[in-house]
Parts: C-alpha cells; structure tokens; sequence
C-alpha cells in the first residue's frame, strides 16, 4: 500500500509563446556551470561526471516564480498537504546543451540557504523545451518505498511536482538542447 504520493503531473496550458519568452529572458541572463553539493552539502563543486550542464537563478519575487508557485501550492493542495510557506531558493533556469549533458541520481532535500528554519519539500521540474528539440534528456523518478522509476519526457509547458526526498535524475542528451525551471518549495523541518 502506498502511504505517499510520489509526483503530480501539470499540464500547465504553458505554450511554445511563454516557453520562448521565458527562455529569451533566462538565455540574456549570465549563466555559470552547474556545481553539486559536496561530502557536507555545506559547499558545491563543480564535478561533470555527476552534473554537466548550465545555470542561472531567477529571483523569487519574478512573475516566473510567481507562476511556478501557483503550480506548486495546486499540488500541496491536491496530493502532498505539507506545511509550506515559501521558496527555499531562488528558481533555477537549467541549459542541457549538446551530447552528454546530464544530472545523475540525486535528491534536492536541504535547509534553505536564506532560512535555516526552512528546508525544501517540493520540487518541481517545469519543461521549457519540445520534445522533438532534444534527444535523451528524459527525467526520471524513483517512486518512493517501491522498486520502481518514473520516466518522463513530457510536452513543452508540463509540471512535475515531487518530494525534494525523491532520487531523481536527468538522463544524458544525445543531441539537441533541453531547457527547464527548477524550483523548491519549503516550511518547517519535518518532525
């Protein structure tokens, strides 16, 4: 029997138009490799075995944030009901460019790095990018407390919703370039 839920699935209505308005205002922004945290997760390095890819952070108060937000509280609402009240961290607008450009296995659990009393519950993974613009790149989810992976490689615009617990990845691109927002969404420590 399942206790938790594992994911919820949005199908924004986000079209191609506020896909490439998104990404036009995120592509203007600098960009830095993307790091993982270190042995503490007091500090990151930047290691492309294990993440190969680009970044830049969009401020909370952004109406992208804005948006995500809306998403975010929907599904606590609907499926998870934990106690949130804000983001953890600033959105992040992740670039997979070309052959080999991936995430390995992770989760996103961690105290918020404006907060200590705040730590990431729910992520979510906002698809920018067309499924027919890239190859590979498809994200995967490890269910919780069953031997089973999610694969999802889903039309432009689309939600996933998820416990910042959850392993997940980005598997390696083939070709093409894969765009999203990344986000975490927290509230008091679990007890």
């Amino acid at each position: 029997m399942q206790l938790f839920p594992n994911y919820y699935f949005i199908p924004t209505g986000i079209n191609k138009e506020v896909a490439d308005l998104i990404i036009k205002e995120c592509d203007a922004m600098e960009h830095e490799e993307s790091s993982v945290y270190a042995e503490a997760r007091t500090t990151s390095v930047v290691d492309t075995k294990l993440r190969k890819s680009t970044h830049t952070w969009i401020a909370m108060d952004n109406w992208i944030a804005g948006m995500m937000k809306h998403f975010v509280e929907c599904a606590n609402r609907e499926e998870f009901h934990y106690d949130l009240d804000k983001w953890s961290n600033q959105i992040q607008y992740t670039v997979y460019d070309g052959e080999g450009s991936h995430y390995t296995w992770h989760n996103d659990i961690a105290t918020s790095i404006y907060d200590p009393n705040n730590c990431r519950k729910l992520s979510i993974s906002l698809i920018l990018s067309d499924p027919e613009e890239y190859e590979g790149g498809e994200f995967q989810l490890l269910l919780l407390g069953m031997d089973k992976m999610e694969t999802f490689k889903p039309p432009i615009g689309s939600a996933i919703i998820f416990p910042s617990t959850a392993k997940h990845r980005v598997r390696p691109v083939k070709s093409g370039c894969r765009r999203s927002l990344v986000g975490w969404y927290g509230g008091p420590a679990f007890r």
